[in-house]
């Protein structure tokens, strides 16, 4: 794919957003930019596949480019067209009013880390046979393993993902991402053995994650292991409900950690507390 975005705001001019912008260009991407008036533009008549809409100040005219977007989005039946949003967190939750969640790849909070943004373009480019390995400067592509099992880590603490990646990079082929909706935006493009999950997150929940992966027909026999901070017992049963694979915890050291993915992948039951066990 090549690396060109329509980079859609309401003030280029605006300092953030030039700044984005230009780092966005010194990192090899082609940026092209559209007003956020132009919601009436036909997008689907481009070549673009890859959108970054900036919300300034969420507005009739923002909601009339979500609409828009999610149009020019659905409108490719490849599934190469992706919308990522950029706004405050009141300004995405107000986005989803107007635009399927599913549609979107990914939302940025603002302020945001530009780099955080390069690293999921950069997925984009990547074909589905090859695996990255994400750190907060660069991507580096490697050739999938097939001798090996393919988890995605899906957690909003960066620093934490690199940690896990670490810690599992050896035994398979690992994909990591902090936002669910990119995460189920990847869904459709790799096969993947398991998901580790956090449970707090941003916008979307770990467990309204996991309600969707189940929902559709291509995710849904995909299995899902809860690895949180969250150990309380409303937490706890709140999740159960909805039958994940397993539940682990984020203080379990990394060697035990890794041995219940051993277990897991031998086809073994993992719980960091007996199913049976009160609380």
């Amino acid at each position: 794919m090549k690396k060109e975005i329509a980079f859609i705001c309401d003030n280029a001019k605006n300092f953030l957003v030039r700044s984005m912008i230009d780092e966005l260009e010194e990192a090899g991407w082609f940026v092209d930019i559209y007003s956020i008036s132009m919601y009436s533009y036909d997008f689907t008549k481009t070549d673009f596949r890859l959108f970054i809409l900036y919300i300034d100040e969420f507005n009739k005219e923002v909601e009339r480019m979500l609409s828009s977007m999610q149009k020019t989005v659905m409108s490719d039946k490849n599934n190469l067209r992706q919308l990522y949003i950029v706004g405050t967190e009141e300004d995405i939750k107000q986005s989803y009013k107007f635009i399927d969640l599913t549609l979107v790849a990914h939302a940025f909070k603002r302020p945001v880390n530009v780099d955080s943004i390069i690293r999921e373009l950069n997925i984009t480019t990547i074909n589905p046979e090859e695996i990255y390995n994400a750190s907060s400067e660069n991507i580096e592509t490697k050739s999938l393993d097939e001798n090996k099992k393919t988890i995605m880590i899906v957690d909003d603490d960066d620093i934490y993902l690199r940690t896990i990646e670490n810690w599992f990079t050896t035994e398979y082929n690992v994909y990591t991402t902090a936002s669910a909706t990119s995460a189920l935006s990847m869904i459709k493009k790799i096969h993947f053995d398991l998901i580790l999950l956090d449970y707090e997150m941003p916008l979307l929940s770990g467990l309204d994650f996991l309600r969707l992966v189940r929902s559709d027909d291509v995710s849904k026999d995909i299995p899902v292991i809860f690895l949180t901070a969250k150990d309380d017992k409303d937490t706890v049963l709140e999740i159960l409900k909805d039958k994940p694979t397993g539940y682990l915890l984020k203080t379990t050291a990394p060697i035990t950690l890794k041995y219940n993915i051993k277990k897991f992948f031998e086809g073994k039951s993992i719980w960091w507390k007996a199913e049976e066990e009160e609380f």
